[in-house]
Parts: C-alpha cells; structure tokens; sequence
C-alpha cells in the first residue's frame, strides 16, 4: 500500500495527500455530525451541504493545492525545469488530478453518513445530483486557484494567503445574496418547502467549472512559458480570465433568487376541536406532536374565529396570504417530541392569539413587558403567557393569575377587537 501511494504522490512523499485528505474528512463530519442525530431528514438540506460544507474545506483545499504547486513547479526543481518536456499541461493535470482524487474524494467520504441517515428517515424528496455537483465544482474551482496561487508564488510559503482567500470569500458571502452565484457557500439553508433555484444552481455550476478551466489553463501557460516567449505566455495565459470574470461580474450584479417554491406542495392534515391542522408530507411524523402542542392554547382561548387554521410553514411558501391561519414553524433539528420544541410553538400561537404583534407595532419601543403591569403591552404579554400554559399563569403578578377558565374564555369572547389591537388597557380586566 505505501509503494503504491508513493508512486501515486511521486515526487512528494507518500503521506502529503492522505493527510489533508482525512483533515478534509474531519471538518465535514464535523459540520453534520449533530444533524445524524435528528429526529428526521430534509433533502433540501442534505443536497444544499454539498456546497455549505465548503465553507471550511474550501480553504484548507485551496492551501494545500498552493504547497503541492509551491512544491512541485518551482523552476529550481530537477523535476519541473523550464526546459522539460512534462512542463506545461501535462504537469498540471497530472497534479490537480491528484490533488482533485485526494481532497474531492475525502469531501465525498464525509458526507456519505449524512446521505445514508437522509435515505433512511426522510419522507419526501430525493437527491438533487445538480446541486450536490455545485458543491464539487465549487470545491474544484479552489483546489485550481489555490494551484494557480502556488504556481505565481513558486514557493509552498504562499499557502496562508490561498487559505485567506477563500476564507474571506466565504465570509463575504455569508451576509447576504449578493455574491450568492460566485461563492459556493449560501448565507442560508433551503427548508422544506424550497427548492434551490434551478437557473441560479446552472449558473454556479457553469462559474465553478470555468474558474478551474480558467485558473488551470493560466497555471499551464505560465509553467509552458517560463524559458522564452513570457510575454505573449502572460497574455494567453490573460485571456482564460476574461470569460470566468465577465460570468462573475454578470453574478453579482443581476443577484438571481436563491430559492424557488414548488407548487402544490404534498401534505397530510387533521381536524382537532373545529381547527384544522396540515403538514407538509416531509413533516409528516410532527403531526401528531404539533396537534398536542397547540391544542391546550387554543382549549383555553375557547371558541374564536382569529385562527382557524394551523398550517406548516413548508406549505406557505408558495401560497397567497391565508387568512386566519397560524404558520408553525417545523425544523429537523427541533423535533415537536422535545419539550422546548413544543414550548415554543405553543408561545408563538399565544402570542398571536393575545395580539402581541400589534403591540410590538404599536409601542416599538417599549422593550420587555412588565408582569402585571397597567401599561396594554404588559398585559397582552400577561394574556400570552396565560394562553401558553394552557390556561395557568406561572408569574405570580400576572393579571390573569387567579381569573377562573370559564371567567377568561367570557372576557376574551366580548373584548376580542382589544385583543387584537393591542388595547386593553381601555377594558375592565376579569375578576
């Protein structure tokens, strides 16, 4: 085995490719090992960590292939003079196909738990091979430049500053979208209910593999070209950038939608106490949870017509606004079967139900409520968190603490457009 790995790395020892390589391995594990965990898995974000778990890896790729091209082309080694016949294209190929085995293919290995886990305990979709292919020829495209940067350079010294490179690229696109079509990593994950947008993936995908034609080609040119002719090397070598820098320019400026929304999307929906509850078919197994976890907010508002419908947000994507429809918010990392999970939907439908978006409307400004306060946010937050426990007030100064079930279900039923308006402080409380 050893023979065969140093006749593979020749002329660098047989260990300076495996170790990145499992350093490669390591990072994304590392990146999805909590997610193996998840109750259940999303395709959308198994395909999109093709491209998001680069934003560490990139790097480390980009430095490596700067030491092997640092390493392996300066003009001084008997290996690579400029008068040799393997000088040009033939090394190029031969050291990015190393490298691109090496590093593409550790990146690959570390993602085959998540792909596994995502096979067995998701309920809809499948892999997206266009997507997952832009994070490998995102990955590609710095392996190519870090060679590139290498190649400028000749000297493996250089490695720190590729690492940079890369690293700011990532950081720079993780604020917004605007350099969302030349980065690989996204600022954000699709959730269910999203689909990558198909033009913005094709863009990405055409980018990444002209950068690598483009940083390749330049390597090739300037290492074909250091005996004689530098000049007109220099300019051929000048005319690769142009098609990968106009694309790119083309990328930033026009700043394509990242998500597109399928129609009609699946879903599974059940009636509980005249409130109708959907899913989307990929959330299917929350169903049931998000049912036992809403029910005891709306059993202590009692009959009311503000919220007739609890909908997940992974089927709202794509829809008109809906009217009397509360957007539970699903995630596979925060499972409805963990009591946190529950706690927070339950506070969200609260909070909807006592009207404390008009609050935060209306008083913008006032900052955190005051248990049993006269002022009407502090008693529509009151009014939230007695709705929340199911009717109970855990805060010994809530106004509504020592209010009877039947008593509060009266109140809220004749002063609901107080409610809703954030007005209570112009109605008598119960007693």
């Amino acid at each position: 085995m050893t023979e065969w790995l140093r006749r593979l790395s020749w002329p660098l020892p047989w260990w300076y490719l495996p170790t990145p390589t499992v350093g490669v391995l390591v990072l994304v594990l590392a990146g999805t090992w909590e997610s193996l965990s998840w109750p259940y898995q999303e395709w959308q974000y198994t395909n999109a960590q093709f491209h998001q778990q680069t934003a560490w890896v990139a790097p480390l790729c980009a430095a490596v292939a700067a030491v092997v091209a640092g390493r392996l082309t300066a003009p001084g080694r008997v290996f690579a003079l400029p008068v040799g016949s393997r000088v040009g294209a033939p090394a190029v190929r031969r050291h990015l196909g190393q490298l691109g085995v090496a590093l593409v293919g550790g990146y690959l290995l570390g993602l085959v738990p998540l792909v596994v886990v995502t096979v067995v305990d998701a309920r809809f979709g499948g892999p997206n091979v266009l997507v997952m292919a832009s994070g490998l020829l995102g990955l590609m495209a710095a392996i190519a430049v870090g060679y590139l940067i290498g190649v400028l350079a000749r000297t493996a010294l250089v490695a720190p500053v590729a690492f940079l490179l890369f690293f700011g690229l990532a950081a720079l696109g993780s604020g917004g979208d605007t350099y969302a079509a030349v980065i690989p990593v996204l600022h954000i994950d699709p959730a269910l209910g999203q689909v990558e947008n198909t033009a913005m993936v094709v863009f990405r995908c055409d980018f990444f593999l002209l950068v690598t034609a483009a940083a390749s080609g330049i390597a090739a040119q300037l290492l074909a070209n250091r005996a004689a002719r530098a000049r007109s090397g220099v300019a051929v070598a000048a005319a690769f950038a142009v098609v990968p820098v106009t694309l790119g320019s083309l990328g930033v400026s026009t700043t394509p939608d990242l998500f597109a929304t399928p129609p009609a999307a699946p879903r599974e929906c059940i009636e509980h106490n005249r409130i109708e509850y959907c899913v989307h078919q990929g959330h299917g197994s929350e169903l049931d949870a998000l049912v036992a976890a809403l029910g005891p907010v709306f059993t202590a508002r009692g009959p009311q017509e503000q919220i007739r419908r609890v909908h997940d947000r992974a089927l709202l994507f794509g829809s008109r606004h809906m009217p009397n429809t509360h957007a539970a918010i699903l995630a596979p990392g925060d499972s409805l079967n963990d009591a946190a999970s529950r706690g927070n939907e339950a506070r969200a439908l609260a909070a909807e139900l006592a009207g404390m978006s008009a609050c935060v409307e209306r008083y913008p400004r006032r900052g955190y409520a005051t248990s049993g306060g006269d002022h009407p946010y502090d008693r529509a937050s009151d009014l939230a968190s007695w709705l929340a426990h199911g009717g109970r007030a855990v805060d010994d100064k809530n106004v509504f603490g020592k209010v009877a079930t039947g008593v509060m279900r009266e109140w809220m039923a004749e002063h609901p457009e107080e409610i809703r308006t954030c007005s209570l402080d112009t109605v008598e409380l119960p007693s």
